[in-house]
Order: C-alpha cells, then sequence, then structure tokens
C-alpha cells in the first residue's frame, strides 16, 4: 500500500503567506493610498528577502532605481 502524500510544508507556508498578503492587500484598498503603497512595499521586501542570498543585491539596486526613476516622474509632473 502507498503512503498518503502529505503536502508539501514550503507549499503550504507559501500558501498561508500569500492568502494574508491577499486580506491585507484587500483591507488597505479599503482604507486608500498610503496604506496601499506600504503594502506593496512590505510585498517587495518579503519577495526580496526570499530570493537566494546572491540575487538580493541585484534586486535591492533594480528596486532602488525604480523607485528613483518614478520619484523623479512624478517630481517632473
Amino acid at each position: 500500500m502507498a503512503p498518503a502524500s502529505r503536502p508539501n510544508r514550503q507549499a503550504l507556508r507559501q500558501a498561508r503567506a500569500a492568502e494574508f498578503m491577499g486580506a491585507r492587500r484587500k483591507t488597505a484598498e479599503e482604507r486608500g493610498g498610503f496604506a496601499v503603497l506600504a503594502v506593496a512595499m512590505d510585498q517587495l521586501r518579503s519577495a526580496i528577502s526570499q530570493l537566494p542570498e546572491s540575487a538580493r543585491a541585484h534586486a535591492v539596486d533594480e528596486a532602488v532605481r525604480t523607485l528613483d526613476q518614478l520619484r523623479q516622474n512624478l517630481a517632473g509632473s
């Protein structure tokens, strides 16, 4: 008889995290602008922290570069 397959712990953890962040995002959207921005930044920070150590520095540089470009575009508007 084959053993019953158990769900992968990492997959379960990722599913719970996604559900939690989705609920946070929905709540933030109900509150408006800056609340959504704060949650989006938390999601970005979380995504970067889950990358392999070797990829984190590049991801941080890309995020900072993108945010700087956005800030400059907004300042020029």
